[in-house]
């Protein structure tokens, strides 16, 4: 009877072992779609191709050598240069090669290097004091068009849009800026672009970086909203683009990472994973994998109103 007892223990154990690693290979399956392809996201913390080119270069590779099979390497950059210079441009090349997708989210939101106003020191407020000029990096995009081989692999994030009031009372904007950048990119076949608020009583750090530099943010209020939508809808039509909200409140949702539309501008129309995480509301963005770690590694562009990990210029 003992050993009856104690083997039906050990049955019990190994059984429930298989049941945890059957679990754990369907859920791995079911996040990687049914080719048991994956995203790779770099990333949405910390400016990777500028600052940690490496760093994708290691992650990936560790990736492809633990057996995962990648179906899209989706970078986040505010410097369209650091995808068309070495060590990154090469590695992207040989990705391809390999029918690794690549989807670029570019930021110029026109603040690279702008002066806004003036802090409260004297100093000027630049917003982005280290990013390209927006003017050199619309220059760069047929390069970047040539390196994904569709403007449809190029999302464009005119992000944030910002309203401010320097310490003199002064008050910017950089919306100004939109239909300059949309009509650019958009003759180069660029068709979605990406846009959020400025807001107060989202980030801490953020709205006190910006009381130190005595500015005060200026979020738009219902009636601004209702406008800026209205004449967001006008450009979508004189531009025949998209415009999408990214975790707006008023408006609707989007998928900045979307599986059903990087499996249909995939070469091979390979399937990957559909599956929405809700991590933030109103964000429809489907499964991938961020390389970027936690927490987030130092960025140095030294946007003020950054909430992640920034090195800000004093």
């Amino acid at each position: 009877m003992k050993r009856f007892t104690k083997l039906h223990y050990f049955c019990k154990i190994y059984i429930t072992r298989f049941l945890i690693i059957s679990n754990a290979v369907a859920i791995i399956m079911n996040s990687a779609g049914n080719s048991g392809y994956i995203v790779l996201s770099a990333s949405r913390m910390t400016d990777m191709p500028e600052f940690y080119p490496y760093k994708i270069i290691e992650e990936t590779e560790k990736r492809i050598h633990n057996g995962l099979k990648i179906h899209t390497l989706v970078l986040w950059t505010k410097y369209p240069k650091a995808l068309i210079k070495e060590p990154l441009h090469d590695y992207l090349i040989q990705l391809k090669k390999k029918q690794v997708q690549l989807y670029i989210q570019l930021t110029i939101s026109g603040m690279g290097q702008l002066k806004a106003g003036y802090k409260s020191n004297g100093a000027p407020l630049i917003l982005e004091p280290f990013a390209p000029k927006y003017r050199e990096s619309l220059q760069v995009l047929p390069d970047i068009i040539t390196l994904v081989e569709k403007p449809e692999r190029i999302r464009l994030r005119v992000d944030p849009i910002i309203k401010i009031a320097d310490s003199k009372n002064f008050v910017f904007s950089n919306i100004k800026l939109f239909p300059e950048i949309l009509s650019a990119a958009a003759k180069l076949g660029i068709k979605d672009f990406s846009f959020s608020f400025l807001e107060k009583g989202i980030h801490k750090k953020v709205d006190r970086r910006f009381e130190k530099t005595g500015c005060k943010i200026n979020p738009p209020d219902s009636d601004e909203r209702n406008k800026t939508a209205s004449w967001l809808k006008q450009l979508e039509e004189k531009f025949n683009i998209n415009i999408h909200a990214c975790c707006v409140a008023g408006f609707k949702e989007s998928k900045c990472i979307d599986g059903e539309l990087l499996q249909r501008l995939h070469d091979q129309k390979i399937p990957v994973s559909v599956k929405q995480l809700r991590r933030r509301k109103l964000c429809g963005c489907t499964q991938s994998t961020d390389l970027g770690g936690w927490p987030p590694a130092k960025c140095f562009s030294g946007c003020d109103y950054c909430y992640a990990n920034p090195l800000y210029a004093e």
